[in-house]
């Protein structure tokens, strides 16, 4: 009888070291210098045309000029889904793209890649080029 409460205060003390493990990972920031005819409010809504298309959820940020968020994993005992948030540096005179990952649930960070790369963003910088409006650069 009393192994047997040994034996549950030790597994709740482990599920309680598991729950709510957070890891964030995140891709290089990008400056975005865009034309003098590409003025900030087209460039966000360019973004946001994009990352719409590609499943992301958009809307103003109070830290942000945009944020966009999209669900990579979304499993019963973990989630995990990105974020794009693009800051306008007006001293500087050009925009910052960043990205993360961000993981939350009962897998360990031991297990998760520290690593990010967003294959959206590289496709967002991609067309903005191509458009000729602008060109992402990754920040030093």
């Amino acid at each position: 009888m009393k192994s047997d409460c040994v034996v549950r205060v030790v597994v709740f003390g482990m599920w309680v070291g598991l729950v709510g493990c957070t890891n964030v990972a995140g891709d290089h920031a990008r400056v975005i210098t865009t034309e003098e005819t590409l003025e900030a409010p087209e460039l966000l809504q360019m973004a946001t045309e994009y990352f719409s298309g590609a499943g992301y959820d958009c809307g103003e940020d109070s830290r942000s000029e945009l944020r966009c968020r999209k669900d990579l994993r979304d499993l019963y005992i973990h989630q995990t889904h990105a974020v794009v948030e693009i800051f306008e540096d007006k001293e500087a005179g050009h925009h910052l793209l960043m990205t993360t990952r961000w993981d939350e649930g009962l897998i360990p960070g031991e297990l998760i890649s520290s690593e990010f790369e967003n294959p959206d963003v590289a496709g967002f910088c991609t067309s903005l080029d191509a458009s000729g409006q602008g060109v992402c650069q990754i920040a030093e």
